[in-house]
């Protein structure tokens, strides 16, 4: 059988020379390396909060804090170490890349605590909810967006100075009050501690 399922050498041949063709035109194919280094970089998929005022000291070398244990169980927080600068967090899936593919769900829920951190640093320095607070961001696009949920959703007056949603927000928008009118609430308010919780990929609606 196995004799009668093997190729002629000289199908082999053909067939190896025209995989080795596409790998030379996808080679120089721009809009296939673009693609290609774009979902490398969903692997990797990094993200970066920075506080641009009110102006906060800088820690250097940078604390990492790590994913802490749940009070009253046996489980570790579902996040990545977060990078602490002072005015900048920072994490990325790093060599979970291998592990993750392009699930972004436990970089979303750091994303959440990055977000339960800056607002805790804001209450510590004394910032009311009313004071504007102006963020920016680094990192993948689909992180990015993350975090600008949450953000929107901050009791704080937090503003974002270099994330513009574009035609993703209005859909999300769109997308919310239809789900708002069918009764299924609103986003939770954030900060959130489903990273303490892990349960999915992103927050619950509220009735």
């Amino acid at each position: 059988m196995a004799e009668n399922a093997s190729l002629p050498e000289e199908d082999f041949l053909k067939l190896a020379e025209e995989a080795r063709q596409r790998i030379v035109e996808d080679f120089n194919d721009p809009l296939s390396l673009v693609e290609k280094v774009y979902r490398l970089w969903w692997h990797w998929a990094d993200f970066s909060l920075f506080i641009v005022t009110p102006t906060i000291e800088v820690i250097s070398p940078p604390v990492i804090v790590p994913p802490e244990l749940v009070p009253e169980t046996n489980e570790y927080e579902f996040v990545y170490p977060i990078h602490d600068h002072g005015y900048k967090l920072s994490a990325s899936k790093a060599q979970d890349m291998y592990i993750a593919g392009t699930s972004m769900c436990k970089l979303f829920y750091t994303i959440e605590k990055m977000i339960f951190m800056l607002v805790e640093r804001l209450r510590a320095g004394g910032v009311s909810a009313e004071t504007e607070v102006q963020v920016a961001f680094g990192g993948h696009e689909l992180a990015q967006r993350k975090a600008f949920e949450s953000v929107i959703n901050l009791s704080y007056n937090v503003v974002v100075t270099n994330f513009d949603p574009g035609s993703w927000g209005e859909r999300y928008l769109e997308i919310v009050k239809r789900l708002a009118d069918r009764g299924y609430g609103y986003p939770a308010e954030a900060p959130r501690d489903v990273y303490r919780h892990h349960r999915g990929t992103g927050p619950s609606m509220q009735r």
